[in-house]
């Protein structure tokens, strides 16, 4: 005990995780008696926090969120042995006198996101533990249907192990009767639907996401970004670049999709296309066409 920590970075399932560790270090916690937040709202609460004397003792955690470091750092040299200061921000800035000066007293742990490799690796490893046996390829599946939220993908993974009640394999069907798609994941079935020419289809899969509530705006621009992705790679095939992946930041299954998709169409008929997105933007904005028939009628014309 007597403890400070800093913990910061984008992998909030880990760093949640640290958090609740923290937290049975204690054998009881109840807010307002031996448990404290602090914020930017009520940062002048912090000092008589770290004074105050509970029911319990001194032994106490307090949590101070997203304050961008702005607080009195010299009021934790001096805290006692049996309390514990968790400080959590989205992000930091190394080079400020508030990071340096916490850093000199403080546990500072940076929570990095996995790159698309290094989640795959995760989910194979999870699953091993399990004695559940999936591919690369399958596993590459898996992450890109998924998303990259660690939180998100190990709730799937929960979902894959008691669907499979002591069977040792996976495979990318299972994965597809079993798993939620993310949303993107889910615009690219739009997309798919369009580039075979099965237009109604994919108007009927947009309706069916608007009525999961889904917004149209959201929907407009992941499918917008999909299109420009595919631009891209056609533009960089022709460029005969090697390592598009690196150079678009995409991920590699997702690439292999939109490199197929991009040779349903010429570099010219993708420009046009983005071309009319950004007419359907410009109309919607000034209320001269409606968000959702303009992008079915848009949908219908590529």
């Amino acid at each position: 005990m007597g403890k400070i920590y800093l913990l910061y970075g984008p992998e909030k399932y880990d760093l949640n995780l640290k958090v609740e560790k923290i937290k049975k270090e204690f054998e009881k916690l109840e807010l307002g008696v031996n448990l404290f937040y602090i914020t930017k709202e009520n940062i002048e609460e912090l000092e008589s926090c770290l004074q105050s004397v509970t029911f319990w003792g001194t032994s106490k955690l307090i949590i101070i969120k997203d304050t961008k470091l702005k607080f009195p750092v010299d009021l934790l040299k001096e805290i006692s042995d049996d309390v514990v200061v968790v400080i959590l921000e989205d992000s930091v800035d190394k080079r400020t006198s508030d990071y340096k000066a916490i850093s000199k007293i403080a546990q500072c742990i940076e929570f990095k996101q996995l790159d698309s490799k290094e989640l795959i690796q995760y989910i194979i490893q999870v699953l091993g533990k399990y004695g559940i046996q999936i591919s690369y390829l399958d596993a590459e599946y898996f992450q890109s249907l998924c998303g990259e939220s660690k939180e998100n993908l190990v709730n799937e993974l929960k979902k894959l192990v008691i669907y499979l009640d002591g069977d040792t394999k996976v495979n990318k069907e299972i994965i597809e009767q079993v798993c939620s798609k993310t949303l993107n994941a889910e615009i690219f079935d739009v997309l798919s639907k369009i580039i075979h020419k099965k237009k109604k289809e994919g108007i009927l899969l947009l309706e069916s996401l608007l009525k999961q509530k889904e917004s149209i705006i959201k929907i407009y621009i992941m499918l917008y970004k999909q299109i420009k992705q595919m631009y891209m790679i056609k533009y960089l095939n022709n460029a005969k670049v090697k390592d598009i992946s690196s150079v678009i930041k995409i991920h590699p299954y997702v690439l292999k999709n939109l490199t197929q998709a991009s040779e349903h169409y010429t570099l010219q008929e993708l420009k046009n296309i983005l071309y009319q997105f950004d007419e359907y933007d410009q109309k919607t904005k000034l209320g001269e066409m409606d968000f959702e028939i303009g992008l079915k009628k848009l949908i219908a014309s590529m």
